[in-house]
């Protein structure tokens, strides 16, 4: 049995969703034929799939693709601006689905995965290989968006170019949603924000969606909190982790979430004088010695079990492994000029999460303040990590699906 695993390059946690997808298939089926096509984080995550027995293609050759080290968007959204310049190059490429072509028919897999990577899934159906779609979107994400929200953002836009970039963009998702073999979604349907849009619709009666929960790495078992301290420099007291990876629209907005995220902490210093702070970025930022600065950690999760707060962008790979570990977090969306962020963070406040958009230094501390006061209990799920992560990881549950559908088309 051949996979062809195509993960967006657009972030991280797509590498990472994909990377626990392959894992559980080769756990499933050990004599599975996978090949990951990798379009970003090469140096990082190279090495972890060949670690599990998956084949990579980089397909930037390699040049190496980082999103989240630079901005991605400008404020005028237009046609030419944003359809043009941003999402085309981005996620509707021409020159990538004919590379995408190319490979799939070079490859002849017995199905093919696309974890949001809509040229990947473009190339299957134009050729009519099966796929499968991976997918933390109910559509894309203009389509979930109204005009309102960019103006508020800060966005200089043409509503008329716009209106026409949702109608193609919202077809185009119907064409690869319709013609996926399956399509598999960790992301809870809240029908006030999903009403209309592709994947509502799919996960109907008769439709071809299924909401598996979290498609996520395995969680380990607890283990030595001390040593994990140790081993990563970081004293004894009650520890916040702040996350400022994955794609960015603008990058003055991460230094923009970077330094509330170092006021909110010095404020709650004044409280918690122990108080130690990891700061998880790709790059080291000026900082007060007593944080600690931590480049990319593709292995955080011993680090978020020994942590009393998680401090987050509203990334959804990220949601779902900290609602499965039942790890306290708050939110952070730092402007709604990341609009790709603003449909995931209304979500998860309307789930119940501690969701923050904007916010200052004292708004942010009185929302942690809380939740160092006590340690976390890991067997007691929140109704709103229950939303998301009901029956702890679904990575199994995927895999079954994707192994069923590539048994079909073989």
């Amino acid at each position: 049995m051949k996979i062809l695993l195509a993960p967006a390059a657009t972030g991280s946690g797509h590498n990472m969703r994909v990377l626990s997808l392959a894992r559980e298939i080769r756990a499933q089926q050990p004599d599975a034929e996978l090949t990951v096509l990798l379009g970003s984080l090469q140096s990082t995550f190279t090495p972890l799939f060949a670690e599990a027995g998956v084949t990579v293609v980089d397909l930037e050759a390699g040049r190496p693709v980082d999103y989240a080290t630079k901005s991605n968007l400008g404020h005028r959204m237009d046609w030419d601006g944003y359809i043009g310049g941003y999402l085309a190059p981005a996620f509707v490429n021409g020159e990538r689905i004919l590379r995408y072509l190319a490979v799939i028919q070079d490859h002849r897999p017995d199905l093919v995965v696309s974890d949001y990577n809509m040229s990947a899934s473009m190339a299957a159906e134009i050729l009519g290989a099966p796929h499968a779609l991976i997918t933390e979107r109910y559509d894309f994400t203009l389509y979930q968006l109204d005009d309102r929200t960019l103006i508020d953002g800060g966005f200089d836009i043409e509503p008329e170019d716009l209106r026409r970039g949702r109608q193609a963009l919202h077809a185009c998702f119907e064409w690869i949603v319709s013609g996926a073999e399956v399509v598999l979604t960790d992301k809870p349907l809240v029908a006030e924000l999903d009403e209309g849009t592709a994947l509502a619709r799919a996960l109907g009666p008769g439709g071809n969606a299924v909401f598996t929960g979290p498609m996520v790495r395995r969680v380990p078992p607890p283990g030595n909190g001390a040593k994990v301290r140790a081993d990563l420099g970081i004293p004894q007291g009650p520890l916040m982790v702040g996350s400022v990876g994955g794609t960015t629209m603008f990058l003055e907005n991460k230094q923009k979430v970077i330094d509330c995220y170092l006021a909110a902490y010095e404020l709650l210093r004044e409280q918690y004088p122990d108080l130690q702070f990891v700061l998880l970025g790709r790059e080291p930022v000026p900082a007060p010695e007593s944080v600690i600065q931590l480049p990319y950690l593709p292995e955080w999760m011993p680090l978020l079990r020994e942590s009393n707060v998680l401090l987050s962008a509203p990334g959804w790979i990220t949601v779902t492994e900290v609602a499965t570990m039942r790890i306290p977090t708050v939110f952070v969306l730092g402007s709604l000029s990341e609009y790709h962020e603003v449909e995931a963070a209304r979500r998860l406040d309307r789930l119940g999460f501690p969701t923050c958009v904007e916010p200052t230094a004292e708004q942010l501390a009185r929302t942690v303040a809380p939740l160092l006061a006590v340690r976390p209990d890991h067997d007691a799920p929140t109704p709103a990590q229950l939303a998301v992560a009901p029956d702890g990881p679904g990575t199994a549950l995927a895999a079954r699906h994707l192994l069923a559908a590539a048994g079909r088309a073989r």
